[in-house]
């Protein structure tokens, strides 16, 4: 009897990308950690970023004393405008391309990246920022932006949805980046977050990012087509 040729098995690749978004993941949790670090330590380095983010954005669309800036204002609401819309258009995608399990892991990792989050403002304990106007800053804690945090998540995974067409991933890229960054900017402006609360949202979106992607990549399907839990 002829020994059977080996095929390589779903599970081969599979694999090879758990690896890469793993080391994703991983990197993502260091940066995060050593952001968080300064923060909490209230590094001058943090603080002049801060700054000169905020200065930069003033000059770019004016301070939040304006009418469509500060809390409660315009550029908040249109933030997280945006960012439901992201998460609608993600889910709407994967039901119809009839992967529902992939659309309940999107909703996971938002859950645990919110209790992430919700730990992570307790830990840092760091302040909301104080509004241009002089009124005192809302209450709460602002490191990390769960904005930012969320809309990353997205992102990474619309991106990997996407992935069957060069020209569409490279506009959903650029589209995807610039919605993220308006959001950005929105928290600041909205005076909800400092420049580096955002960067962390970002590290923490990743992080939760990255696992969120690998289980609904294309290529993480059993032999019958259907998707692994």
């Amino acid at each position: 009897m002829a020994p059977a040729l080996r095929t390589h098995t779903p599970a081969e690749p599979a694999s090879w990308t758990a690896s890469r978004y793993l080391l994703g993941s991983a990197v993502a949790t260091m940066a995060l950690v050593t952001l968080t670090a300064l923060v909490g330590s209230g590094n001058d380095a943090v603080s002049a970023f801060d700054g000169n983010a905020r200065a930069f954005a003033d000059r770019a669309f004016g301070t939040s004393a304006g009418s469509w800036l500060g809390a409660d204002g315009p550029a908040d609401t249109v933030g997280s405008a945006l960012l439901g819309a992201g998460l609608l258009t993600v889910l709407g995608v994967l039901l119809r391309r009839r992967r529902p399990g992939a659309a309940m892991w999107v909703l996971a990792g938002l859950t645990v990246q919110f209790a992430a989050e919700r730990t992570l403002e307790v830990l840092v304990g760091r302040p909301m920022p104080t509004p241009a106007d002089g009124t005192l800053p809302a209450p709460g804690y602002s490191f990390p932006s769960g904005h930012m945090a969320s809309a990353t998540l997205i992102l990474m995974v619309l991106l990997v949805v996407l992935r069957t067409g060069k020209s569409v991933w490279w506009l959903c890229l650029g589209l995807g980046s610039t919605l993220v960054a308006a959001i950005g900017v929105s928290r600041v402006l909205a005076d909800a977050h400092h420049a580096a609360d955002v960067v962390g949202g970002v590290l923490l979106g990743l992080v939760a990012g990255f696992a969120v992607a690998w289980r609904v990549d294309v290529r993480s399907l059993d032999t019958s087509g259907k998707e692994t839990r």
